[in-house]
């Protein structure tokens, strides 16, 4: 048997990975244990991929809503200054959602 750390984490808590190669079995475990067969991790992985697009799409959506909630209320120029970015905000999680539509899991079968 032979174990390999691999430059990836885990699709499920983030941990590193390991490969461990036995024969002809090839399987990848996490040090809390999760254990993936090959397609198995590609598949976790693309699932981890497209969730963690989307919760940047909140956080940027969100940072939008409250610059233009909160500007109101600062002074001039600082206002502008917090209205511009959180357009920008907006037009950032624009970009990442078009991502998120070409996103592709592995084909492994």
């Amino acid at each position: 048997m032979s174990r390999t750390l691999i430059d990836g984490t885990c699709p499920e808590c983030r941990g590193p990975l390991t490969e461990i190669s036995e024969g002809e079995i090839v399987e990848y475990q996490c040090l809390v244990g999760h254990r993936y067969a090959p397609d198995t991790l590609l598949h976790a992985h693309a699932e981890t991929e497209e969730r963690t697009l989307w919760s940047a799409v909140v956080a940027l959506e969100e940072a939008r809503n409250l610059a233009h909630s909160a500007a109101s209320h600062l002074p001039e120029p600082i206002r502008r200054s917090v209205e511009l970015e959180g357009e920008r905000k907006g037009q950032q999680a624009k970009a990442i959602r078009a991502i998120i539509e070409q996103l592709t899991p592995f084909e492994t079968k």
